[in-house]
């Protein structure tokens, strides 16, 4: 892969120099996808939605990424959820989207969140439900549910095992089983770097064995 030596160490808030850590591995967990669920390579990505690094990868380098690999069948983008301590409202954004993900809105809230970024008043969270159409008494009673919480500290505990400690962070790589194993991409990295990445573990998912040799 297209490596570079780093550490991940530290409160990382934005983007990290270099850029792609060394292998690794997560626990596949259902979380909202975007593309084929069967596409090849799976891009792992954990934010926090009042990270501005965060909503700068969802409206400069996602729509590439999205062209080119996720509506093309290549890839597939798994969300999870890292709200930073720092960030006190990023949690309860994080609610929001998993009880909107219940109603089959996820990425639509999604992209109303970082449209909105620094608006997540309880208030205005339960604004954007109604302005997707949500049915509100779910939605309430979804945002009192401590699966929900749970959900998201189970995201918070598999970054923490993984050592990634800011957003944006990504895992690119190929589901074997129930891990997904490939390289870690710190922080909001030029679009080249996730483009290598997924090219790589693409064409080693797909390139085809030559049959014997006929006479």
């Amino acid at each position: 892969a297209f490596l570079f030596s780093m550490l991940i160490a530290g409160v990382i808030a934005g983007p990290a120099a270099p850029g792609v850590a060394n292998a690794d591995a997560l626990l596949v967990a259902d979380r909202p996808v975007l593309g084929e669920a069967d596409a090849p390579v799976v891009i792992v990505e954990f934010s926090d939605y009042e990270c501005t690094f965060c909503k700068s990868f969802f409206t400069e380098r996602l729509p590439e990424i999205k062209r080119e690999f996720i509506d093309t069948g290549k890839a597939r983008l798994e969300f999870r959820d890292f709200p930073l301590s720092r960030h006190p409202r990023a949690r309860p954004a994080a609610a929001a989207a998993a009880c909107a993900d219940r109603q089959q809105r996820f990425f639509d809230m999604h992209e109303t969140l970082f449209a909105n970024q620094g608006r997540f008043s309880d208030q205005q969270l339960r604004g954007f439900a109604a302005e997707l159409g949500l049915d509100l008494a779910a939605y309430d009673a979804c945002m009192q549910d401590p699966a929900i919480q749970a959900q998201i500290d189970e995201d918070l505990v598999a970054a923490r095992q993984a050592r990634i400690s800011g957003t944006p962070a990504f895992l690119i790589g190929v589901q074997r089983g129930d891990r997904i194993t490939g390289t870690f991409i710190i922080g909001f990295q030029p679009s080249t770097v996730f483009a290598t990445e997924i090219r790589e573990y693409y064409e080693q998912e797909t390139e085809q064995t030559p049959g014997p040799m006929v006479e």
